[in-house]
């Protein structure tokens, strides 16, 4: 996001670890993985804007701690179903948090 309120949220849902491929984009709320939530927001003449995909895909690339690739996909603003191809490249991945196994260690 930018200081002037345009950008693009992307939440990837995985399993156990971040794997390179094709994430299905989904709504937010829905938890099911492998999927993606993708939040569109942008100003237009002074007035802010967004709404997230109902439909698409995203490609992901993982390339060291970085990700790259694609969001294709639409979702409807103001009763306007709003196509959207998206590239991104070269964000950088948020620290790893700590976890907790799930069996039992003495």
């Amino acid at each position: 996001m930018s200081p002037e309120g345009n950008g693009v949220l992307l939440r990837l849902h995985f399993r156990d670890s971040l794997v390179p491929g094709s994430y299905r984009a989904v709504s937010p709320g829905d938890t099911s993985a492998p999927a993606a939530v993708v939040a569109v927001r942008y100003l237009l003449r002074d007035t802010p804007r967004g709404f997230f995909f109902d439909t698409g895909s995203v490609q992901v690339r993982h390339e060291g701690n970085k990700i790259s690739g694609r969001a294709d996909g639409s979702g409807t603003e103001s009763g306007i179903r709003a196509p959207t191809h998206i590239q991104y490249h070269d964000v950088a991945l948020g620290a790893r948090t700590d976890t907790v196994p799930c069996r039992f260690e003495p």
